[in-house]
This record gives structure tokens, sequence and C-alpha cells, in this order.
């Protein structure tokens, strides 16, 4: 993403409020994107399979709807990174109200202040296409995993869409970056180094689920 306060703004305020809503977000992207975010707040629940003591990442981790799915006494690290600063402000409010104990960082995807092999489980929701380089963020989650460590996320893809979604999802439109197909994703995250579990599509909402590999 070009800037990181592409969020500071009246968009930015309602997309956080509804994101934090999944019925009206799934109405949301049913009317608008013609796709079922539904799956996005079921994934969410790979923060509750987690092991005490494990660290998961979030990132991009937005105004932090996925703080929803935190047992504030599982005992595990959580960190949410996010480049935009507002975003940040959201999470950070967020997280005060439900009690949680957050560490929060402003960084790119691709160059996250942490530390090799350290995360257990890495969230990477609706942020590659945002990128310039989702290659390299899907690289730098997989840098962060410990072998046989866990990435879940969403993206929006090209490929297969309705005139309506042809029109929407654009590179270079509104915070749209360079937006892969389903194939291109996939083929980055092998490169990357992980073994795919599941991918699901929904419109030009992809869902996947993969493992890095062991060493």
């Amino acid at each position: 993403m070009a800037a990181g306060d592409y969020y500071d703004s009246a968009f930015g305020s309602v997309y956080s409020a509804y994101m934090e809503r999944p019925r009206l977000s799934r109405l949301i992207g049913r009317l608008v994107w013609g796709g079922d975010a539904g799956a996005y707040y079921e994934s969410m629940g790979a923060i509750g399979e987690v092991a005490a003591g494990a660290t998961v990442v979030d990132c991009p981790c937005g105004a932090g709807p996925a703080l929803r799915a935190i047992d504030p006494a599982a005992g595990i690290r959580y960190v949410a990174a996010d480049l935009s600063p507002s975003m940040l402000r959201r999470a950070r409010k967020r997280a005060r109200t439900r009690g949680l104990d957050v560490e929060f960082l402003q960084a790119k995807a691709a160059e996250l202040p942490l530390s090799p092999a350290s995360a257990d489980l890495f969230l990477s929701f609706w942020g590659l296409h945002c990128f310039d380089d989702p290659a390299a963020a899907l690289a730098e989650a997989a840098r962060l995993l410990k072998p046989g460590g866990r990435l879940v996320g969403s993206s929006f893809v090209r490929g297969r869409e309705s005139l309506r979604q042809r029109l929407l999802v654009r590179c270079g439109r509104g915070d749209f970056g360079q937006i892969g197909t389903q194939a291109e994703i996939e083929a980055w995250l092998g490169a990357a180094g992980f073994e795919r579990l599941s991918t699901s599509r929904s419109g030009p909402m992809l869902f996947f689920d993969a493992r890095r590999r062991a060493e």
C-alpha cells in the first residue's frame, strides 16, 4: 500500500465499523462485491486453537476485528501489526475495551521487526490485495512462522469475476495494489515454503489455510 494513512478518512471509519459486525459485513459483501465473507469470521477460530504460550501475528490487523476471537485467559502472545496509524489507533481502543494484552507494531507487512521462526500462527486478513508486492508479504509470513506453523488468511483476487467485480476489483483502485489471481496466490504460497491445507472462494474473495513446510 502506498500510504499508511489511507484509512484515516470517513471511509476508514465506516469500514472499521462494519467489519466489526459480521452480519452487516456479510450483507455488504454480497450486495457490493458479490461474495460472502462468512468464511473470514469462521477462520478467526484458528486463534482459539493455538496452545498456551503460543505467538500469534496478525498483519495487517486493521481496526482489530480478529481481536474478538482472543480469550484473555488463553495465555498467548498476540502481535498486531499494520502500516496505517489510524487503524492501529482503532485496534488499540478495541483491545483496551476488551481488556486484552496485545502488542502493536506500525510496520510494513514485508518488513516486520520480529525474530525468525517465532510465530505459531500468522493471520493475513484482507491485506495481500493492498500490497505492491504480495509475494514478499507471504515470504515474510513464512520467515516468522516456525516449521509447521499455520497461515490463515483472506484476500480479494482477480479472475472469473462478474462484470461488477471486474469494474470494482482493479489494481490501483481505492486501496487495491497488485491484486493476484487465485492461481498466483497459490503459487506465491508454494514459493514462500507453504503447504496448502485448503482454499475456498466466494466471488472475488479467496480464503486460504496453509502450513509452513517442516525443515
